[in-house]
């Protein structure tokens, strides 16, 4: 697991933890101050989708943070400028030009297929953007 975290770190920018301390994402983080602990919390609740209270409970188990779903919840908060400049050098990083304020605009696009049951059902798509 530790060769992932690794390997994962290692498409962050090189000042990851300097960008979390200036931008006050560490502030108030009382009982483990690690930014790897934190950072692997945080990507585990946005990349996998578990609740607050599931998340914190998997951090405070593999021991990379001991907070509660509150409290993580506030961590969060806490970190939205440290993950924006985050992201925003790893856009940058790959090419993508973005305006003078670090500004991007983000499209999804999805088609869906949606059959209706039995032998002659009709066959639907669904195309459908957000912006």
């Amino acid at each position: 697991m530790d060769e992932d975290c690794q390997t994962l770190l290692s498409f962050f920018p090189q000042d990851w933890q300097e960008i979390a301390l200036a931008t006050g994402a560490l502030k108030g983080l009382r009982k483990n101050k690690s930014p790897e602990g934190l950072l692997r919390t945080l990507l585990i609740h946005l990349g996998c989708g578990y609740s607050l209270r599931e998340t914190a409970l998997r951090a405070r188990k593999a021991e990379w943070a001991d907070l509660s779903d509150v409290a993580l919840m506030k961590r969060l908060q806490k970190s939205r400028e440290w993950l924006r400049l985050m992201c925003i050098a790893l856009f940058q990083s790959r090419g993508v030009a973005l305006s003078c304020h670090g500004a991007f605009q983000v499209r999804v696009f999805d088609a869906t297929t949606v059959k209706e049951p039995g032998k002659t059902g009709s066959l639907w798509r669904i195309h459908y953007r957000v912006c």
